[in-house]
């Protein structure tokens, strides 16, 4: 049985997201690898939490612009005070909706790590990700595999075809306990 999630309490959360463990348990530095980042790259990080990906973008992306979403308004208010604190100033934040990625205009990767699973209408969310991108958009789920998984990475591939992409690659050996799993939308539909 898993445990429900609250993430009612951001730095309970930030003792979990961005211990420093987390490189060791996802492999952290092959994620940001698989992402090929360009410095002015432009990042939607849907479901940011605490904003572990989303700091170390606005790193690795300097000229870029990054975008951190969460449908959590105590997530937004702890990542722009981290953002501040942490002095980036090419990150902006917002608060998405459950079923909606609320996607800025242009970017050129969206980006959700560890959120997939709690997405509950996954093929609602999945096509208004597709309304809002284009087919040069790359996006790229990073979620747990094995028995550890809530959507198993077979079941994610079916949905994410279903809705309309193309899957890229499929990265399951990459990270210890995760899959990443790149897709674009198809350029024919």
């Amino acid at each position: 049985m898993v445990k429900p999630v609250s993430f009612a309490d951001p730095k309970k959360c930030s003792e979990i997201f961005d211990s420093e463990h987390r490189v060791e348990w996802q492999n952290t530095p092959h994620v940001l690898n698989s992402l090929a980042l360009r410095e002015d790259t432009s990042i939607a990080d849907v479901g940011a939490g605490t904003g572990y990906f989303a700091s170390q973008f606005a790193r690795l992306a300097p000229r870029g612009k990054i975008y951190a979403l969460d449908t959590e308004a105590c997530m937004v208010s702890y990542m722009d005070q981290r953002f501040r604190e942490e002095g980036l100033s090419n990150i902006e934040t917002r608060l998405c909706e459950h079923t909606d990625p609320c996607l800025p205009e242009s970017v050129d990767i969206v980006f959700l790590a560890n959120v997939y699973r709690f997405i509950q209408d996954r093929p609602r969310f999945l096509s208004n990700l597709h309304q809002q991108i284009d087919d040069k958009v790359m996006v790229v789920f990073v979620d747990f595999r094995g028995g550890h998984a809530r959507v198993k990475p077979a079941q994610a591939l079916d949905e994410v075809r279903q809705a309309g992409f193309h899957i890229m690659n499929m990265d399951s050996s990459g990270c210890p306990d995760h899959y990443i799993m790149t897709f674009r939308k198809d350029a024919c539909l």
